[in-house]
């Protein structure tokens, strides 16, 4: 059989084995294109919210702006990371598209697959041979630091990404012009995070090529022009430039411990469930039972000596930028286990990336991926086949069945198909509103973030064609939120309330609001919150004036 069917077919069990690990892991029904029930959940939530908002959003410029959610401190599709690789085309269609609409189960699936295939060329690169690729490819699947993100942040579920770039490093023969372009294009179309982790990748190759006389220095310098061309090309369209600010909460929180290897966050029954910091789950990077079984063979058989070639002038810049993004992954405050140990003060550029990127636990997961596939390649390098073979699907199935009930976890959890969501505001007072053509919510004072009201007023706001300021983004633009905020307290003191807006305010803003309402306005509270609406008089009608208190 020629070798390039043989590849082929190799590549073809890869890709069928990333189909059936999503099935398993995910379920068939996630694929339903109107099935929203299993999005209605945390940072899923988040996530297809910003889709839908965007979807019934007038086009602007860039593409990617979202002025509907969030109204003056609205952004883009980017920054509620709603994954503008599909949200932009799945636009420009959304007339011949059910409502609603949800793309995220096909998202999940081509993850799996590229992730599985992906592997499978990084450890065939590396000279494993076909079927001890696939094994290395299914132990990248079922890496728990991946299972664990794919339910979490949907579009940050794109390893497959740092995957393809660490295949375009290790190949043989050089990548084409337009190889690393296009994997930066479609990166600053999935997430900025993995984005970073593929430029780093970038960088090391491209001084790995440059040191060792494998490109020319004309190749390497249009190579560098065209890249940086298209991200920002592609940074642009999907609006990740709509805010001014990219700082935010968590850096130092939502770190790497300097135990990560051997600290399971639940996902083994063989490890001891490990004590850690409190957010630093970030930074979940549990290596397995069975890739650490592979290791210590690796190490006891000598294996190991083959990592000489790390020094190597082919791959000292992989090894130093993979050592530099784990160094930046433990970030400012040094954890070992439970333990605060020490906190480095670090110069302010650093700081502010840090603080951009916020969870910085993530930036190890190149280096958890070239252990991974590593160990499985060492040992088949090192014992003859027969040997090989079953020690390796011994280990694998050893950590499948130590990890089976966490990945078992998100298809169980998983409710049952629905095109709706469960309604959290009960009160009919919300209908008579739209009914009447109320067309935007606020609040009093703005009420954004996650521990904010956001889904049950964004829910409702999405489908009755309302925008609102009651908002969940990934950034917001701290001079806009200023602004809002300064806008918010002349508003009290003028009443000068927007027509047909529902406002939901707290006490302090509904005492002064109310020291404006005429005789034809609507102060009330229903289903918990207290919400004014300028002359919506009419719509109490028959209402428990205090329903839902």
């Amino acid at each position: 059989m020629p070798e390039r069917l043989r590849d082929a077919l190799g590549v073809t069990a890869a890709v069928l084995l990333g189909a059936a690990a999503f099935f398993i892991y995910c379920g068939w029904w996630v694929l339903i294109p109107t099935n929203i029930a299993w999005l209605d959940f945390a940072d899923r939530a988040m996530h297809q919210l910003g889709w839908m908002f965007y979807r019934d959003a007038p086009w602007g410029i860039p593409p990617g702006r979202s002025p509907l959610l969030g109204i003056e401190i609205s952004n883009s599709i980017a920054l509620v990371d709603g994954l503008p690789l599909f949200a932009i085309p799945f636009k420009l269609i959304e007339h011949w598209l059910p409502r609603p609409f949800q793309y995220w189960g096909y998202w999940l699936l081509l993850s799996f697959v590229l992730q599985s295939a992906f592997a499978w060329g990084i450890a065939r690169e590396l000279g494993a041979g076909r079927v001890v690729a696939l094994l290395a490819a299914a132990f990248v699947l079922i890496t728990p630091t991946y299972l664990f993100r794919v339910p979490m942040h949907l579009a940050l579920s794109g390893h497959w990404t740092i995957l393809a770039a660490l295949v375009l490093y290790v190949r043989r023969e050089p990548p084409r012009l337009w190889m690393w372009p296009l994997l930066l294009a479609v990166t600053s179309a999935i997430h900025a995070t993995l984005l970073a982790m593929v430029l780093a990748l970038w960088a090391a190759a491209l001084a790995q090529r440059y040191w060792t006389g494998r490109g020319r220095l004309p190749h390497l310098v249009g190579e560098i022009a065209f890249g940086i061309v298209a991200a920002f090309a592609v940074l642009w369209t999907v609006g990740f430039f709509g805010t001014g600010s990219y700082g935010s909460y968590g850096y130092g929180d939502y770190k790497l411990n300097l135990l990560w290897p051997i600290i399971s966050y639940g996902w083994s029954q063989l490890v001891p469930d490990l004590p850690h910091t409190g957010y630093d789950y970030e930074g979940l990077s549990f290596l397995g039972v069975g890739v650490l079984a592979l290791l210590a063979l690796a190490l006891l058989s000598g294996a190991v000596v083959h990592l000489r070639h790390a020094m190597s002038r082919h791959w000292l810049p992989l090894t130093l930028m993979l050592l530099a993004l784990m160094v930046f992954g433990f970030s400012k405050d040094l954890s070992a286990f439970d333990s605060d140990l020490v906190s480095i003060p670090v110069p302010g550029f650093i700081d502010a990336i840090g603080a951009a990127f916020r969870s910085t636990g993530r930036f190890v997961w190149p280096l958890l991926y070239i252990v991974t596939i590593g160990a499985v390649v060492l040992v088949a390098g090192r014992f003859r086949a027969a040997l090989a073979l079953p020690l390796m699907t011994v280990a694998f199935a050893v950590q499948a069945w130590d990890s089976s009930p966490k990945w078992s976890e998100f298809a169980d959890r998983m409710p049952a198909p629905s095109a709706t969501w469960p309604a959290e505001l009960q009160s009919p007072l919300w209908e008579r509103a739209a009914a009447a053509g109320y067309d935007r919510i606020r609040s009093i004072p703005v009420d954004e973030g996650y521990g904010s009201d956001w889904k049950a007023f964004g829910y409702f706001a999405v489908t009755h064609g309302m925008d609102t300021d009651i908002a969940y983004l990934g950034r917001v633009d701290s001079e806009a939120l200023g602004a809002l905020r300064t806008r918010e307290q002349e508003v009290l003191a003028s009443g000068a309330f927007e027509p047909r807006t529902i406002y939901v305010l707290d006490v302090r803003a509904s005492l002064l609001a109310s020291g404006h309402a005429g005789p034809g306005d609507l102060i009330t509270v229903v289903d918990g919150r207290i919400v004014f609406l300028p002359g919506g008089h009419a719509l109490g009608e028959g209402l428990d004036r205090w329903s839902g208190d």
